[in-house]
């Protein structure tokens, strides 16, 4: 979708339960959207979502049912701790291995979830509800910590912990200058579940027929961050949005499956205004370290993404580097099971040398950890890539250390081979749990981060438009090699194989 430019300081961002009353409902059925969390600021502490029922309330179901969408958080999931209170007891689930399970919807107006997924645990014990999850969180009472196979008979309140940053699993947490948490809350159930199946719930809180003060916010510090409000007409076309896009396929090119084009499809986004789809573009880059500024500019193709380190910017307290980093908008995009590498068009507006790393964030489905692979290797120090300038045409491979060097005036394609990435040195200590194996049919990528080193990049912009996975062999031009194809030739007349 064609965007004006817009910049921004990015820092390294089913029936109602009888007798059940809440205050100030008062909600048209043309009104009924979901209440939304949102939280733009640091997060210092950890903050709680706490609906109380109007009486204690009998309940005949074996689980407890979370229906939300998160919408975007500064990390590629939110952990939460959620808990019941029951006939004054609270009881939480909280556990440090395995799955839950999730139920997702394939569309905003399904009538039942269609896609079963497991959510993950962290080493921490908290769940995480991942980017973009649309969906029923599906949590057992017979898994409560508070006593295994606790008879539940009646809920008195329903609570939604959400970790901050600073506190959460993973050490770069504290990094972020803001944690962005967005958050619709659709309902709470209680549901008999089946060999897996919900199979008859009944409702304990119907969010939509809620005003914003039917849910209390709080923190332990008394550091409130952020609101509760009722989703608009527009915030409920963003969330219809999100959702076809993040079901829809992958577009492709020649060989290239693109994971992340810059842009958000035209159809799923046409009831949104140009102006809230532009802030919504550019409000899935986040950062950490040092500023970046990035802006969303019209590209070859739809639009890309301008990302510049200014030196009014540079804060020599902290350290060298800058990074952008965004989340899939596609589930199709996280799979990168029988893809070769990573290719990215870039555009260099300077005339002498850039660099900048796309580091790939792989979760591991074992362990419930983040693991971070990029460039940077102390076995193989020299790192080859392949690119084609489609100014020039021509093709060429090259060695770079670390990070990804882009030649003056470079317009064109780079290609990076999976051989060519590993685990950092650092991530392989135990506080981090790195296992260094790229293991894409057992583990979905998440997340990438662009990271710039500032010094020797400031003062400059890098254009970059669509990231994709390449799945072809190829050979830079045909001078050693003609059983291969050129790399123009896998753009031009390759294809990505049925199911990738």
């Amino acid at each position: 979708m064609k965007a004006k430019v817009i910049s921004v300081a990015l820092a390294s961002v089913v029936l109602a339960a009888a007798g059940v009353a809440y205050g100030a409902i008062g909600v048209s059925a043309a009104e009924a959207y979901p209440l939304v969390y949102e939280a733009t600021g640091k997060l210092e502490d950890d903050q709680t979502l706490a609906c109380t029922l109007s009486e204690e309330t009998a309940v005949t179901g074996n689980a407890i049912t979370l229906k939300v969408f998160m919408k975007n958080t500064y990390h590629y999931s939110l952990p939460v701790t959620i808990s019941v209170t029951s006939r004054g007891q609270k009881y939480e689930w909280s556990k440090t291995a395995g799955f839950e399970v999730g139920y997702a919807y394939a569309s905003p107006d399904a009538s039942e979830a269609t896609v079963s997924t497991r959510l993950q645990w962290n080493r921490a014990g908290t769940l995480e509800l991942p980017y973009m999850f649309y969906g029923e969180v599906v949590l057992p009472f017979a898994e409560l910590n508070a006593g295994a196979g606790a008879q539940i008979d009646s809920v008195s309140k329903i609570e939604i912990e959400m970790t901050a940053a600073v506190r959460s699993n993973f050490a770069s947490g504290d990094t972020w200058i803001n944690d962005g948490v967005c958050m619709y809350l659709f309902g709470v159930s209680c549901a008999i579940v089946e060999n897996g199946d919900i199979v008859q719930t009944e409702e304990l809180a119907d969010f939509t027929q809620m005003q914003p003060d039917a849910l209390e916010l709080s923190a332990k510090t008394g550091k409130v961050v952020g609101g509760v409000r009722k989703a608009s007409a527009e915030d409920f076309n963003v969330f219809e949005a999100f959702v076809a896009h993040y079901n829809a396929p992958c577009e492709t090119k020649g060989d290239m499956k693109i994971i992340e084009s810059v842009s958000y499809d035209e159809e799923a986004f046409a009831d949104v205004s140009s102006e809230r789809t532009a802030a919504e573009l550019i409000g899935k880059f986040y950062g950490s370290g040092q500023i970046a500024r990035g802006s969303i500019v019209d590209g070859v193709d739809g639009t890309a993404l301008a990302y510049t380190l200014d030196s009014s910017d540079y804060d020599g307290g902290k350290n060298s580097y800058a990074g952008l980093h965004f989340n899939f908008g596609r589930r199709a995009a996280t799979d990168w099971s029988g893809a070769k590498g990573i290719a990215v068009y870039v555009e260099n507006t300077a005339d002498y040398l850039i660099s900048f790393a796309l580091e790939i964030f792989q979760y591991n489905q074992k362990t419930g950890l983040l693991e971070q692979y990029n460039l940077n290797d102390e076995a193989q120090k020299y790192k080859t890539l392949y690119a084609y300038n489609v100014e020039t045409g021509e093709e060429f491979s090259y060695h770079t250390q670390t990070f990804m060097r882009v030649p003056a005036n470079f317009k064109g394609w780079i290609r990076i081979p999976f051989s060519q990435y590993a685990a950092p040195a650092w991530s392989m200590a135990s506080d981090y749990g790195n296992e260094g194996v790229l293991d894409f049919d057992a583990n979905p990528v998440v997340k990438i981060s662009i990271t710039r080193l500032f010094n020797p990049n400031q003062d400059t912009t890098v254009i970059l438009d669509d990231i994709a996975l390449y799945y072809s062999d190829f050979g830079v031009g045909s001078l050693f090699d003609t059983d291969k194809p050129s790399i123009r030739a896998c753009i031009e007349q390759g294809s990505v194989p049925a199911g990738a």
